[in-house]
């Protein structure tokens, strides 16, 4: 190289680099990004040939499961000489199988009988919530039953009490037979509520229906006073809101 060059030129650069030594071009930094590339390549070349062999056998697979038997088969031939008649069931009586048991290919890695382990605990669960929602379902029906029902008690036990007290005016009476069996007063006092409340409802209504129908012959379901008590007999369905 001659005085002249200059040191900065790119002749003078290439040069330099063919001197340099492997050693400081591959430095151990480089050197290590260099294996873990090999070391990937590597890895991923066994993959592609695993999933093809996988993909070979998968074909394989399916190409021998959707072909039937041959006679060439050494189970066809066996079943042949034991009275197989192909077509038929298999059987003394011909009443078996005509088609070979389906294969259940296990793809995953749990153990046999954990898929319906846990298909079973999903039905369990699924029947205990079935069970849940059709008890909640029956509690609400018949919660809105007793609340119709008591609704249908205090009608009628108003209506009984609305005719009783204008029956027993007719009659002059002054004082109901008791307290609760006319309309409540204002005037009432404590001890008459709780002669009130001391019958529920449905004892109330039954108690009052009896004392109009033997004093009065009248049915508050009919809405008539009958004329005498063969006349309720004969005429009246009964003594009761479902009788009507």
């Amino acid at each position: 190289m001659s005085d002249a060059e200059d040191y900065m030129s790119d002749k003078f650069l290439q040069g330099s680099e063919k001197s340099t030594s492997s050693s400081l071009i591959y430095r151990h930094a480089d050197k290590r990004k260099f294996e873990l590339l090999k070391k990937k390549k590597q890895i991923e070349a066994k993959l592609d040939e695993k999933n093809s062999l996988k993909h070979i056998e998968e074909e394989n697979r399916e190409a021998g499961l959707s072909s039937a038997i041959t006679s060439s088969n050494k189970g066809y031939e066996m079943i042949m000489k034991m009275g197989y008649k192909p077509g038929h069931g298999i059987g003394k009586t011909e009443s078996g199988r005509t088609e070979p048991i389906n294969l259940d290919i296990k793809l995953d890695r749990q153990g046999l009988g954990k898929q319906n382990e846990r298909k079973g605990r999903k039905n369990k669960n699924n029947i205990f919530n079935d069970k849940l929602d059709n008890k909640s379902m029956k509690d609400f029906r018949d919660r809105i039953a007793q609340k119709r029902k008591e609704q249908l008690l205090k009608t009628d036990l108003y209506k009984s009490q609305k005719i009783c007290q204008k029956l027993d005016m007719q009659q002059e009476i002054i004082k109901p037979k008791e307290i609760w069996f006319w309309l409540p007063q204002d005037d009432e006092n404590s001890d008459s509520e709780k002669d009130d409340d001391f019958f529920p409802i449905n004892e109330k209504l039954e108690i009052l229906t009896k004392y109009l129908r033997e004093k009065y012959f009248y049915c508050i379901w009919c809405g008539v006073a009958f004329l005498d008590e063969k006349d309720l007999v004969d005429n009246c369905p009964g003594n009761e809101r479902n009788d009507h």
